[in-house]
């Protein structure tokens, strides 16, 4: 399993060097007008994650937040579990918000962190936001951090911490909320 996983790690990461490689070329040979409309050193970031997330982040994308979720694909889910042998999906949230936003959730469940955030519709979502699931019971029961695109992280029981995506027939059904921290 570990040698399918590097595997796949080098190929993305391949695709990513030749999507930098390919970005840096068409940089430097744009005309000078065009070369002075690309002011962000960090562009190649934003490239490199969209490659390895396989979707286009936006330019002002969080790169924290894709660094701690890089770190944190593959981690096995664990009911109650909160550390890199095995986390579930609020204390993975918990995790995610402390390191990239300083917000300390206090352990918090999915209905405790609910219950504190402004509900967001679907088609409002913005990164960093959360989004709520209640799977196939009448209260929330899982949780997840909006990435863009409708693409969100989460700690899957199946999967561990991975990526998925709201259109996702199964996520589709289950969706209930969004949601934004209280400003």
């Amino acid at each position: 399993m570990k040698k399918i996983l590097l595997l796949l790690v080098f190929v993305i990461s391949a695709n990513a060097v030749s999507a930098q490689s390919k970005a840096i070329k068409d940089l430097f040979s744009s005309k000078p007008e065009q070369q002075k409309e690309v002011s962000d050193p960090d562009s190649l970031g934003y490239l490199y994650y969209s490659q390895l997330f396989g979707f286009s982040l936006a330019s002002k994308a969080n790169t924290k937040l894709f660094d701690f979720i890089y770190d944190w694909l593959g981690t096995p889910y664990r009911f109650g579990g909160n550390t890199r042998n095995g986390i579930d999906c609020s204390r993975f949230v918990n995790k995610v918000y402390d390191a990239v936003y300083n917000t300390f959730l206090g352990g918090a469940s999915s209905r405790d962190i609910y219950k504190n955030v402004r509900p967001v519709d679907k088609e409002d979502l913005k990164e960093g936001d959360f989004v709520f699931f209640k799977m196939g019971k009448k209260y929330i029961s899982h949780i997840g951090v909006y990435l863009g695109n409708g693409k969100f992280a989460h700690s899957s029981s199946s999967k561990g911490v991975s990526i998925s995506d709201l259109n996702d027939p199964y996520f589709k059904r289950y969706f209930f909320k969004g949601g934004r921290m209280q400003e």
